[in-house]
């Protein structure tokens, strides 16, 4: 059974269970590439910004629009993720306009989201695109597997998971429930204050690990969490005080939401980082690891999406059945 990969170890891993190809498969990627930055540099990484695909059109900066009423989508049907997956699994990596200041980028307090509301458990509702390698007769072989979850957590620690994948493989679907304190990660909700933050960010993600780090840190507490506005506030407050994180203006993520882009490259450049935040709200939309291999002539690298997570609602509800 395949269950979708999760982040490295040394961000917030998913829940421990069956073993997974894919979550072997990614999680295995994304050791190697923070493994490789230790090696390489003993402080923060060294970032450098893969080259932007110029004859790609211009992004429309974000507007700042009020705070709208939380809408929470439908979740896609089978049909409808084998369409969707037939039409992405070839998406490059993000195309990043040229690096701004933090401060022309990052606000500097998280204003009021539509779903910031309370409850029990913190729902998330994500699609994940992961890269699953197969390795027979000495041939390694990749393809995108297509998820749709939906993520219930309570501060102790229970909850529970539901997905739907295509290819669907033996198991297309499962609902999984867990009890107080079997969720991996720190027990109780996202810090909401820069310095328990930094604590937390840290214990997952040690400083020697680089700047991608912090950003696949952030995106794996967000995977399971919703974080109210001051975990918000304090999230890009942290960003802005990270060194070696390049800043971008408008990038747009795969529902085609424009936000702003924070990345970090590691192993000399060919592995990226990248989280898409709401320029308003703090709100994660999207995160992405890509993995750009050295050009072997004067063209820019094409690179390949590692793993890619769309977060499609963020809220909170009073029970692991709703919405």
């Amino acid at each position: 059974m395949t269950h979708p990969p999760h982040l490295p170890t040394t961000p917030p891993a998913a829940p421990s269970r069956r073993p997974r190809p894919a979550v072997r498969t990614a999680a295995a990627l994304a050791v190697l590439g923070l493994l490789a930055t230790a090696a390489l540099a003993p402080g923060w990484a060294t970032t450098r910004t893969a080259t932007p695909d110029t004859s790609s059109p211009p992004v429309t900066p974000p507007t700042h629009p009020r705070t709208a009423p939380c809408e929470i989508p439908a979740p896609l049907t089978a049909a409808q993720l084998r369409v969707l997956a037939a039409r992405t699994a070839a998406t490059p990596p993000t195309v990043l306009p040229a690096p701004q200041p933090a401060a022309q980028v990052l606000p500097a307090v998280a204003a009021e989201a539509g779903c910031d509301v309370p409850g029990r458990f913190a729902f998330v509702r994500l699609r994940q695109w992961a890269a699953d390698t197969s390795v027979q007769g000495g041939h390694a072989t990749s393809h995108v597997v297509l998820f749709e979850q939906r993520h219930w957590r309570a501060d102790d620690g229970s909850g529970r998971e539901t997905s739907l994948r295509y290819p669907p493989g033996p198991q297309p679907t499962t609902d999984d429930t867990y009890l107080p304190g079997n969720l991996d990660g720190p027990i109780g909700p996202i810090a909401a204050t820069p310095a328990a933050l930094t604590a937390q960010i840290t214990s997952i993600a040690p400083p020697f690990l680089g700047a991608p780090a912090v950003l696949d840190a952030v995106a794996g507490l967000t995977r399971w969490r919703t974080p109210n506005r001051d975990a918000r506030t304090a999230i890009l407050t942290l960003l802005r005080h990270t060194d070696r994180l390049t800043y971008h203006g408008a990038v747009r993520d795969r529902a085609g939401r424009v936000g702003v882009g924070i990345s970090a490259t590691s192993d000399h450049g060919t592995v990226r980082s990248l989280l898409i935040l709401n320029p308003t709200t703090g709100e994660i939309l999207a995160y992405e690891r890509a993995h750009f291999p050295p050009p072997q002539d004067e063209r820019s690298p094409t690179g390949q999406v590692e793993d890619y997570l769309l977060f499609t609602a963020h809220t909170r509800t009073s029970t692991s059945h709703t919405p």
